[in-house]
């Protein structure tokens, strides 16, 4: 078999950055073992070559070349290139483009090199294939193939190309306001109706795959992780009005039926990890719970993590502002709309919708409280107690408000 060229590259906000061979021997970033720059990217090297490249030539389907993989162009391949993408606590994720005629097939890759890492890693590429077993949802990667070698473990799944990480961030003139982290562009401010419709499909992503009948949901995530990403791409249609007259960019009104902040692009968001998918809170023990008591309770947890995120990514933990908590409402609603299981519950959605209007201010604080308690002892903590009560407050006000 012919063997490619194989190029390494370390992305960046401003574009990839060749390695450099004097600093190979760094360690990776928050990597408690200091594995070194060089070993990452040799494992790599050997993990893909495994098998004159079968993990890239037979598992994962790779249009434009052929809807059942790359095997026909294997005495093609022209380059391979490992490109470092992040580094996190628990993974240390990298793209490999593959390369063949002038065309290429990107692919994700998670490697893990701690004892806990890997440990989550296997567990997340069995949850990944189960979700899509059940759910046949785009909306996660697609897991193709796991492996463990030189002491690592990876993952071989989709690429999400085109989608990047944001985070809140505060502008210049002390305005807070997500940041769209668009690698090889730089950094980008978003308006309000473009952060809206980010929050808004996250919320109905997690949503479409929660179960109703077992109480099983994707968790945990953090915005602070970049566990979402987004794509944006202009549109020559006209923009659609997101919001009523008599709303604005910072406090804006739903309208039944409206994009919830398309503003003349096309946004679309993905989940980028799945890491387990079990049932939260006290429903784990409570066989005779209660499923619309569940649905509520992941209702109340969703309003809360989709506003913590770190300032920039890595800062102190920020609390998103109230628009969020709106299309967090109008994305949990969209997911609900379409998932069959909700009509096994409730007649109509104006029930589903009194019933979340019947909850008086009293009974939606008294509701949060063993909820809060599982923060306890978390860096979000501070930020969730000291924004809690006006949180609490505004939820009832988007209750009784929301249009059913």
């Amino acid at each position: 078999m012919h063997t490619p060229l194989i190029r390494y590259l370390v992305s960046s906000p401003y574009g990839d950055v060749p390695v450099d061979n004097d600093k190979l021997d760094l360690p990776l970033e928050v990597d408690p073992l200091k594995t070194p720059y060089r070993v990452y990217f040799q494992s790599i090297r050997d993990f893909l070559r495994q098998k004159d490249f079968e993990s890239l030539l037979t598992n994962p389907p790779s249009p434009p070349f052929s809807k059942g993989g790359l095997g026909g162009f294997s005495d093609e391949l022209d380059e391979i290139i490992i490109r470092s993408e992040k580094h996190g606590a628990l993974y240390h994720p990298a793209s490999i483009e593959v390369i063949i005629k002038g065309d290429s097939v990107k692919f994700g890759l998670n490697v893990a090199v701690t004892d806990t890492g890997k440990d989550l890693l296997k567990k997340e590429f069995i949850v990944l294939k189960t979700l899509h077993e059940k759910f046949n949802l785009p909306y996660i990667p697609k897991p193709y193939f796991m492996d463990e070698l030189n002491s690592m473990v990876f993952l071989l799944e989709e690429w999400f190309e085109g989608y990047h990480e944001f985070h809140l961030s505060m502008t210049e003139s002390g305005v807070q306001s997500i940041k769209l982290w668009e690698f090889g562009k730089g950094y980008k401010y978003l308006t309000s109706e473009q952060s809206f419709e980010i929050y808004r499909q996250a919320s109905k992503i997690l949503t479409l795959y929660y179960g109703m009948n077992d109480f099983c949901q994707i968790y945990p995530w953090h915005h602070a992780a970049g566990d979402f990403v987004v794509k944006i791409e202009l549109e020559n249609n006209p923009p659609s009005p997101p919001f009523t007259k008599g709303g604005d960019s910072e406090s804006p009104t739903l309208k039944k039926g409206d994009l919830g902040g398309f503003t003349g692009e096309k946004i679309d968001v993905r989940l980028t990890t799945a890491r387990q998918y079990e049932p939260y809170m006290i429903f784990q023990e409570k066989e005779n719970m209660n499923p619309i008591i569940a649905l509520f309770y992941f209702l109340l947890n969703l309003t809360i993590k989709m506003r913590l995120d770190k300032l920039d990514g890595v800062g102190d933990t920020v609390w998103a502002e109230d628009f969020c908590l709106e299309a967090t409402m109008k994305g949990f609603l969209d997911g609900l709309r379409l998932k069959e299981e909700f009509k096994n519950y409730f007649s109509s959605e104006k029930e589903f919708f009194n019933i979340l209007k019947s909850f008086r201010l009293e009974d939606l604080k008294t509701a949060y409280s063993p909820l809060i308690d599982l923060y306890n002892m978390t860096g979000d903590y501070p930020v969730i107690a000291e924004n809690l009560d006006r949180h609490v407050e505004a939820l009832y006000a988007t209750l009784q408000n929301f249009p059913a």
